[in-house]
């Protein structure tokens, strides 16, 4: 009689299993990617490293935006806030070392600040992986695999992606690789949230 419990448990098990992974694959919308293009509320959580020819820093991350209010906190491993970034059409502000500074620049600001580039204006279009430019190329499933991303100071970035998540009916973007001159930004990312 045990095994017999432990066979139909197993079934079930086997059967759940199986209905939860064919739900993934059927989740997904038939046009997932304009319909990303459009969330303008969302938030993300993972991590990032900075490396460059002089040094090496990584933090955890945490970057949503709300309508036209974009915002990047940055931590450290411990949880300590590194800095808070926020942007929208008045400006940006950034909270670093107890202080809060200004421009319209988020990029220019935080590099003048920190030393660390990365391209900040639009950046949900690359970060959602849903930038369009005639140097995109994408894989057999329509997910970007690489871009050369040009910032609103002229920068130019070589954006690869290296491996996507199926979440809410989206493919998001789940390892990215920034490339500017000498600098490399890596971003891991692993939960996506959408309003």
């Amino acid at each position: 009689m045990i095994r017999l419990y432990l066979i139909l448990l197993t079934f079930f098990l086997f059967l759940s299993g199986c209905a939860h992974r064919i739900d993934q694959q059927t989740a997904l919308y038939a046009n997932w990617k304009d319909q990303l293009s459009q969330q303008s509320n969302w938030q993300v959580e993972g991590k990032m490293a900075f490396i460059s020819s002089q040094e090496r820093q990584s933090a955890n991350l945490n970057w949503q935006q709300k309508e036209e209010l974009n915002q990047l906190i940055l931590t450290t491993f411990i949880g300590t806030r590194v800095l808070a970034l926020k942007q929208s059409a008045e400006g940006a502000e950034l909270e670093y070392d107890d202080q809060v500074f200004y421009d319209q620049n988020a990029s220019a600001l935080l590099h003048r600040l920190t030393g660390f580039t990365i391209p900040l204006e639009n950046a949900e279009h690359w970060l959602k992986g849903t930038a369009t430019d005639e140097s995109l190329q994408v894989d057999e499933l329509g997910r970007a695999k690489s871009i050369t991303w040009q910032d609103t100071d002229g920068s130019r970035w070589d954006i690869s992606y290296g491996d996507y998540q199926q979440h809410a009916g989206f493919w998001l973007p789940k390892k990215l690789t920034l490339k500017h001159r000498d600098i490399k930004i890596k971003i891991q990312l692993y939960e996506w949230h959408f309003n």
